[in-house]
């Protein structure tokens, strides 16, 4: 994410061979897994009256979709690692973008955070020297996951510490990205649907017609689920009315010219995702949730810089076709 010239290269490039056709397929029945599994812990509390934040559930269900694809982690693993770890990680990080004072007091969660950084990073480093050590061995998975996929383009010579703290970097970038983006959509996607009965109605009959037709113990494939038009316009309207990355900021690293201004090398440049997401020139009725936006392609005329909630250009979200399968 923070690198550039050919370290980006070919981290971009090592990642991107791993998200090839077989993962995708993957996520499917990964997916549908845990939907069972949280079905089941929703049936358990059907009609007694007591309340379900289901924010949260949505985010511990992403995150055991995306441990499960990355790491190979069973729900269990990724229940008692994940929610411990990471999430307090990611809640002190929010924190302080806006608080920015809390990076610098030493304050006992100023400790608290420092260790359980510390502690993820051992976990993840230590489960990719196991997998490293397995590979050289000979002991390849019937069943590889991300991990496995980007070790495979790992040489002998090339593999130390360093590659270990990189692959570390880039897993908990993948955690975050992997995870955040899709449990916010899910909400707010189901949100929106409750408040609109009528769309409810839509998405519920197609999904009733698309995978509701998959025959008992067959998972729908990928063709099947792009048949579910309605809901995926459903999923991205949500990501385009609550923009989950609302801002995004990029360091000009030579002199520049944008729109008629002068950009020195070094300056900082903060893109308002949102406010474009939110123009009314380009999206009539802004505040409205409006899946049709993206139907029988609505609104290809507006170009590709209209609609960002994976971001545009050589840096865009490597995970975004993932997402909005795992989502659907």
């Amino acid at each position: 994410v923070t690198s550039e010239g050919e370290m980006w290269k070919n981290q971009r490039q090592r990642i991107s061979s791993a998200l090839r056709i077989e993962i995708l397929d993957d996520i499917i029945a990964i997916a549908i897994r845990a939907v069972d599994r949280l079905s089941l812990k929703l049936e358990a509390v059907r009609g007694k009256n007591v309340p379900v934040e289901l924010a949260e559930e949505f985010r511990l269900l992403t995150l055991q979709v995306i441990a499960e694809a990355i790491l190979s982690l069973s729900p269990e693993e990724s229940d008692e690692v994940m929610p411990n770890l990471y999430l307090p990680i990611m809640e002190e990080c929010n924190r302080r973008s806006l608080e920015p004072w809390r990076t610098y007091l030493p304050t006992s969660e100023w400790f608290a955070h420092r260790a359980r950084v510390k502690a993820l990073n051992a976990y993840i480093v230590k489960l990719i020297h196991t997998r490293w050590s397995k590979r050289v061995r000979g002991e390849t998975s019937a069943n590889p996951d991300i991990l496995d996929r980007v070790l495979a383009d790992v040489s002998l010579e090339e593999y130390g510490a360093e590659i270990e703290e990189q692959m570390c970097y880039e897993l908990k970038t993948f955690l975050l990205a992997g995870h955040e983006t899709s449990a916010a959509m899910l909400i707010w996607t189901t949100y929106e649907l409750v408040k609109n009965q009528d769309k409810m109605a839509k998405a519920t009959a197609e999904a009733n017609k698309v995978p509701g037709a998959v025959k008992p113990g067959k998972w729908a494939t990928r063709n099947e689920l792009a048949h579910l038009d309605y809901v995926v316009g459903a999923l991205k309207e949500s990501l385009r009315l609550y923009s989950v990355v609302p801002v995004v900021t990029r360091c000009a690293i030579d002199d520049d010219v944008l729109g008629g201004c002068r950009i020195p090398a070094g300056t900082t440049v903060i893109m308002s995702l949102q406010g474009v997401h939110h123009r009314e020139d380009l999206w009539p009725n802004p505040m409205s949730f409006e899946p049709e936006r993206f139907l029988n392609g609505a609104n290809d005329e507006l170009g590709n810089y209209a609609y960002l909630p994976f971001i545009q250009g050589p840096r865009n979200c490597l995970g975004q076709y993932l997402a909005l399968l795992e989502a659907r």
